[in-house]
């Protein structure tokens, strides 16, 4: 064996350790990670129930950290097949836009950002489009 084939060797045994490494960590982190959002979501499902106060660039920020940290530690199959995850992430994104159809919302502009952000998750990885047209009386429905 040349000694260019021992180094391409030790290169590809090297890669292949590399990725068995990555992929353990991602196994063991999409779990932890998705159950970090889900409790997220869950909380602020409750918050949005219990008419409690909802600051939405604190909300949108530690959303995103989430959703970033799920994106990286699971794939889009484990994703989008969490039906709890799919159900919670829909209930929230139909409180919001419920909570967008208040003339008088202050922050409107952090609303617009954390509905944003979480609408573009629920498409992605949901395909589906929670909305509620932004009318007085109006009933929300969600698009399958």
């Amino acid at each position: 064996m040349t000694m260019l084939s021992q180094i391409l060797m030790i290169i590809g045994l090297a890669g292949l350790l590399v990725l068995l490494v990555t992929t353990c960590i991602k196994s063991t982190k999409g779990p932890l990670d998705t159950a970090a959002l889900k409790k997220q979501l869950h909380s602020l499902q409750l918050k949005f129930v219990s008419s409690a106060l909802i600051n939405p660039e604190a909300e949108r920020k530690e959303m995103e950290i989430l959703q970033n940290k799920i994106k990286t530690s699971s794939n889009q199959v484990s994703i989008s097949g969490d039906k709890d995850l799919k159900q919670l992430l829909a209930s929230n994104c139909m409180y919001i836009q419920l909570a967008m159809t208040d003339m008088n919302l202050a922050d409107r502009s952090s609303w617009i950002k954390f509905r944003e952000l979480m609408f573009s998750f629920d498409d992605f990885y949901f395909h589906t489009q929670s909305f509620l047209p932004e009318q007085p009386g109006a009933q929300p429905f969600l698009n399958k």
